[in-house]
């Protein structure tokens, strides 16, 4: 057209059109081809930017640019086809340069037209938008990978909701249809979604700023989701935000653990003590209860060793370089430590010593976490103490549940007569009578201390070669951490000797004992000969008791009549004092009566 149009103008226009197509030159590539598609001429630009000289491309054809199979189609014989009819063409064409590399043109085929109106050549007008269309692939790929991977929902700037991908409905178990045209609110709590707080934020996206961060959302189902996002305005062409798009990864798995983490590292800290070195063993922090323990602050240990913990000694030897530089390789350690306070008092501490690694899986540092046992440790002592005394001067014998030895002492060995690999793994029963073993008093007894039954009393038992050995014994199960029994500890004393001396003085009490009997029928003999002499004697007293007995009669009935006599006094005596006083009276009356007359 604009070879049709130089044809018809004037010289003062021709100029012009001449000076255009010199302006064009210098900006775009440009190419002309003869209406087959051969190659008339080419500028620097277009050279450029297919990687050709002049002289490679004169004369060839179109398709040296085109990929094979788009030459081979239809489409590539319908667009010649169009243009050989002098219908122009223009849009983005993907062309090979001469490596075969992808060039990206805007370009436009035009045909120019001879002086009888035919199409006479084509001339291309064409601008490289390689780079452009590489950055667009690439923003495209983004944007499709982060479609992939994260919910992403765009809002208009009052908070109505435009759009949301397959990834955002999933993470918050809606539908598209539910949610176009809804406000942004559908996904919060009431109350928040009624605050000032809540419209100060719609107002600063209204503005432009951009605002990101970790945020609690409900779910369509009302369970907490929690979303790392951020909201990003868009801009419109006038520089002013038009919509809003929000970028979410679904995080509540990780807020939950977490918490979780959290809860359980607070519920450490309560009840342990804790504290953190770096890897040379420097103080980094400490919670209250490990500052308790030791008599510390915070202040006074915060950058200090650890040795001021230890004993001098300790901290001075090969032992301790050793356990640092382990634990700096990233070593746990664990046990039962002594450590010294500030005030020089002995403390043990049941310890872990946890190297924590960075995301390269490197340590960075060392977190103690620690249970004071100190007055346990000290209580463990005096009963290991106790134990061994009872060790050094009692018979001791352990058992399983089943009966069988699990290990004894030199004093029982000694006392029965075996050595330690002759009763290892025997039952209790070697050391008993075979009519015992055989009853259910015996079954019973074991049956008892499984059940956890303590037991004691004197036993009779065998030791080596049938030895006939008395004991003094208590059988004590010894219980688990769930308070069931699972073996079964015997203290015994020999009381052999003392049971045989028993034996003898009960020998020596039935000697004594005939001969007390036989005393017993000579004093039963004397006392049948004396008998007849007291029965006499009391027949003889019977009738002087008798005798006693009626005379007492009749001094108790002398003391009744007596008794009946002083009543009748005092009978008398009563009328006597009425009728004194009525003779009284009557005096009286008559006193009255004469003064009357």
């Amino acid at each position: 057209m604009l070879a049709s149009t130089i044809l018809a103008t004037p010289d003062s226009r021709l100029d012009m059109a001449h000076a255009a197509l010199d302006a064009i030159q210098r900006t775009q590539a440009v190419v002309e081809f003869d209406m087959q598609g051969h190659v008339l001429h080419a500028n620097q630009n277009f050279l450029d930017a297919m990687g050709y000289t002049l002289g490679e491309i004169v004369g060839h054809h179109h398709r040296l640019f085109c990929a094979a199979d788009y030459v081979a189609s239809d489409a590539y014989l319908a667009f010649w086809d169009a243009l050989g009819s002098g219908y122009p063409s223009q849009g983005e064409y993907m062309r090979l340069g001469r490596d075969g590399v992808p060039v990206w043109l805007q370009a436009s085929y035009n045909p120019v037209f001879d002086g009888a109106g035919r199409p006479a050549k084509v001339i291309k007008f064409a601008t490289n938008i390689t780079q452009s269309r590489l950055q667009q692939a690439e923003n495209a790929a983004k944007i499709d990978a982060i479609d992939r991977v994260q919910a992403v929902i765009e809002f208009g700037l009052d908070g109505s909701i435009l759009h949301a991908n397959a990834k955002f409905l999933d993470t918050l178990g809606y539908s598209l249809e539910e949610l176009r045209g809804q406000h942004h609110r559908l996904f919060c709590e009431p109350a928040y979604a009624a605050s000032p707080e809540y419209a100060l934020f719609w107002a600063h996206l209204g503005k432009g700023e951009v605002h990101a961060g970790q945020f609690k959302r409900r779910h369509k189902s009302g369970r907490d989701v929690w979303i790392s996002a951020s909201y990003n305005p868009v801009f419109g062409p006038d520089g002013k935000p038009c919509k809003v798009i929000k970028y979410a990864t679904d995080i509540t798995e990780e807020t939950l653990r977490n918490a979780d983490y959290e809860g359980k590292n607070q519920a450490i800290d309560r009840v342990q003590a804790v504290i953190e070195f770096d890897l040379q063993g420097r103080v980094l922090t400490a919670n209250s209860n490990f500052l308790d323990a030791m008599g510390y602050t915070l202040d006074e240990i915060r950058g200090q060793h650890h040795r001021m913990f230890c004993d001098p000694a300790l901290a001075g030897s090969s032992e301790y370089l050793a356990f640092w530089d382990r634990l700096g390789r990233g070593e746990f350690n664990a046990g039962e430590y002594r450590r010294v306070t500030r005030a020089g008092k002995e403390v043990w501490l049941l310890a872990s010593y946890n190297p924590i690694f960075d995301a390269d899986g490197k340590p960075i540092k060392i977190v103690k976490f620690a249970t004071d046992i100190t007055q346990q440790k000290r209580q463990d002592t005096e009963v290991k103490g106790k134990l061994e005394s009872i060790g050094r001067s009692q018979a001791v014998i352990e058992f399983d549940l089943r009966g069988n030895v699990l290990n004894a002492n030199d004093n029982f060995l000694r006392t029965m007569g075996y050595t330690s690999d002759e009763v290892a793994g025997a039952h209790h029963s070697m050391f008993c009578d075979p009519a015992l073993v055989r009853s259910a008093a015996y079954r019973h007894f074991w049956a008892n201390l499984a059940q956890g039954q303590f037991q004691s009393g004197r036993f009779q038992r065998r030791g080596k070669h049938d030895a006939d050995i008395w004991i003094v014994a208590t059988y004590n199960p010894i219980l688990d951490v769930n308070g069931k029994p699972y073996k079964v500890v015997k203290f015994a004393m020999d009381v052999t000797e003392q049971v045989h001396r028993e034996e003898l003085v009960s020998a020596k009490v039935k000697a004594i004992a005939g001969v007390l009997s036989e005393l017993t029928q000579s004093i039963a003999a004397i006392a049948q000969g004396s008998q007849q002499s007291s029965e006499l004697a009391t027949r003889t007293q019977q009738d002087a008791a008798e005798g006693s007995k009626l005379l007492a009669r009749s001094r108790q009935s002398i003391g009744a009549i007596q008794q009946a006599s002083g009543n009748v006094r005092e009978i008398i005596d009563t009328i006597s004092d009425i009728a004194g006083q009525t003779h009284l009276l009557a005096f009286n009356a008559a006193i009255e009566a004469a003064r009357a007359g």
